[in-house]
């Protein structure tokens, strides 16, 4: 199955093996040329899947693998896949970061149940950062996470706040020499390319003088969404 989506501006065609995911690009579907086609090969679905959780369909691991792959096909238009839970609030786009169960959604969740309608979801695990000369946009993208939560809302980029469990709520600002190692990990490329590798670090270079990192260490309760609420609140004032 063959369709062309728009992401972050950029029209991509993509090959998907089976339509079981295709709904997850149907809102970004486009009839305009593409600029790249991008599939993943079949001996890269095998090495990959090994990797993901016992019961990940084929289906599921395609999906998943076509993200980074993608990224690479948008890296020369200053695009890059974010591995984060994007939410909106006060005019802007503020990422929660962190590996895979450290608590991005629960943060979300915790603003959503404590703050209502001051904020709302653009994308759940996987924004897209589109780099300008006046900032950093962030756009939706077809890869939501497992809650599938998401809008087609984009905004601009306000702060990146990388999240630590801990037994203290503590948050500060962070270096950028701390906050570097930690955030390009977090960027969704293959890293088979060295082109793309310092595509993308040039684009991380720009992303940590352009935007405010903090740390927040926290106990994933109610008091933790309070702290950040009120450090960030600080930041807007």
């Amino acid at each position: 199955m063959e369709l062309t989506v728009v992401l972050a501006g950029i029209p991509v065609r993509l090959s998907l093996r089976s339509p079981a995911y295709a709904a997850c690009f149907q809102p970004f579907r486009t009839e305009a040329d593409p600029v790249a086609a991008v599939r993943v090969p079949e001996d890269a679905l095998k090495e990959a899947a090994p990797h993901y959780e016992a019961g990940t369909t084929p289906e599921q691991v395609e999906y998943l693998e076509l993200g980074p792959r993608v990224c690479d096909a948008l890296l020369p238009y200053g695009r890059i896949l974010f591995h984060g839970a994007a939410i909106l609030w006060r005019g802007c786009v503020w990422v929660f970061t962190a590996n895979s169960g450290t608590g991005k959604t629960t943060q979300y969740m915790l603003w959503k149940l404590c703050f209502g309608s001051e904020i709302r979801i653009l994308n759940g695990d996987k924004p897209l950062l589109e780099f300008r000369k006046d900032g950093i946009l962030v756009h939706p993208s077809p890869w939501r996470g497992k809650e599938g939560l998401g809008s087609l809302d984009t905004a601009p980029l306000g702060g990146i706040i990388l999240l630590e469990q801990s037994e203290e709520n503590r948050m500060r600002r962070m270096l950028s020499a701390e906050a570097a190692g930690p955030l390009l990990t977090q960027l969704l490329f293959t890293r088979k390319n060295a082109d793309d590798v310092h595509a993308a670090c040039a684009l991380e270079e720009r992303l940590l003088a352009q935007v405010p990192v903090w740390l927040l260490q926290n106990r994933g309760d109610a008091a933790s969404a309070a702290l950040c609420r009120d450090t960030l609140m600080e930041v807007q004032t």
